[in-house]
């Protein structure tokens, strides 16, 4: 049976696990034991330093500073094990205390959506992360892999079988969660402790402190993506296994269905079948950013969803079906729109030092028009304009992006 306790123990574990991700929490909530662990990091590179200079002494001489140092490691090592010990109890207390707080408040990041944060603190982090690895543990939650879905698009678009694409998402989605239905699901379900659903009522109820509403998740705390995902299950399987449905997929709230119906009969029912799902849920479906496709045969069309432009069609009349991926308008628009921000960020800067203002410029665009290494334990994964559209099998859009950025 899964361990849901908010224990040292389990916070041990976490500690471990961010440490391997190259997230090193002690530097962030434990200065104390940062201290310790760099006597120990100094300790072992003298060790080091000792069997490279062996040579350098006699074998009495070697032996005696190497048993020395190994046991001033071993104590260092066991002095850093007890105050992590220590900290992680204390933390663990804390989180377990009946006034225990996140201290979620709003953070302005320059958008229409609010997005809240968390007090930076050792309790709400491990709090968190352990309320995170218990949904995802017992339920089995994992969010839509973005790469996958686009793959499995790119086929089923390509079968030049009349069918319906319908393209829609959900009207203010974290927003618009109704709480008392999704604590009303966790309180009738025995998997989660009580401690856990404690942790949980907390966060929703510093959330309804904040906004005033008994709806809602707090967009920007990791919790509200599994708890959304949770309560997103019931949809998701009313759409899926509904006749006639050939393909559903949902990223967050950005949903795309495929589906056939029998001749001479319209959209209506199955456009019924959507709108039913999301009401009986309390959610409510987006008519703006709804799209629904009659595919012919070989008729040529285009779909936008997650980021990419699909453009279907045979290239001559009696070629097959072929899809080209290429980048979303709106992806398009906001590569460009930062490229004017770097340029005028220069315009402005230039008057006072311009060479300054030029290196800048350079490293922007650098990192705006191509790809970057990640550092520490992350080195491995690279991001930028590449990776992040790898399903482009046409250059056209880059090509156009290439034509703004000399025209700047």
């Amino acid at each position: 049976m899964l361990d849901q306790s908010f224990s040292a123990e389990n916070f041990r574990k976490i500690f471990d696990i961010e440490n391997r991700k190259g997230n090193y929490l002690e530097g962030e909530f434990f200065p104390e034991i940062e201290s310790k662990s760099q006597e120990v990091q100094s300790c072992i590179g003298e060790l080091r330093s000792l069997k490279t200079e062996k040579d350098n002494h006699t074998p009495e001489e070697y032996e005696t500073a190497r048993i020395s140092l190994s046991d001033k490691l071993e104590t260092l090592r066991k002095e850093r094990e007890e105050m992590l010990h220590a900290k992680l109890e204390e933390v663990s207390s804390n989180v377990c205390a009946n006034d225990f707080s996140f201290g979620i408040r709003e953070v302005d990041i320059g958008r229409p959506k609010k997005v809240f944060v968390a007090e930076r603190s050792a309790e709400t982090h491990f709090a968190l992360k352990q309320i995170q690895h218990n949904i995802r543990r017992l339920y089995k939650v994992k969010q839509a892999n973005r790469h996958e879905i686009i793959c499995q698009l790119r086929e089923l678009l390509a079968d030049a079988m009349p069918k319906y694409i319908v393209r829609t998402d959900i009207s203010s989605f974290y927003e618009s969660i109704p709480r008392d239905i999704l604590l009303g699901k966790l309180r009738n379900d025995p998997l989660l402790t009580l401690q856990s659903k404690k942790i949980i009522r907390r966060i929703l109820y510093e959330y309804s402190q904040i906004t005033g509403r008994d709806a809602g998740l707090p967009r920007g705390i990791g919790i509200s993506a599994y708890l959304a995902e949770l309560y997103m299950r019931d949809i998701d399987s009313s759409i899926r296994n509904h006749p006639g449905v050939l393909y559903y997929a949902r990223y967050v709230d950005d949903i795309v269905i495929i589906f056939c119906l029998p001749p001479n009969v319209g959209t209506r029912i199955f456009r019924q079948l959507v709108g039913r799902s999301f009401r009986r849920m309390g959610l409510k479906r987006n008519r703006a950013k709804t799209q629904i496709l009659k595919v012919a045969s070989k008729a040529p069309y285009q779909l936008t969803y997650l980021g990419y432009r699909f453009e279907v069609g045979p290239k001559a009349p009696n070629d097959p079906v072929e899809v080209d991926l290429r980048m979303s308008v709106e992806k398009i628009a906001r590569y460009k729109k930062r490229m004017d921000l770097t340029f005028d960020a220069y315009s402005k800067s230039a008057t006072s030092s311009e060479p300054r203002a030029r290196r800048l410029l350079e490293r922007r665009v650098r990192f705006l028009t191509g790809n970057t290494r990640l550092v520490n334990n992350k080195k491995n994964v690279v991001s930028g304009i590449y990776f992040s559209n790898p399903l482009l099998n046409t250059v056209e859009d880059l090509d156009d992006l290439d034509a703004y950025l000399q025209t700047e």
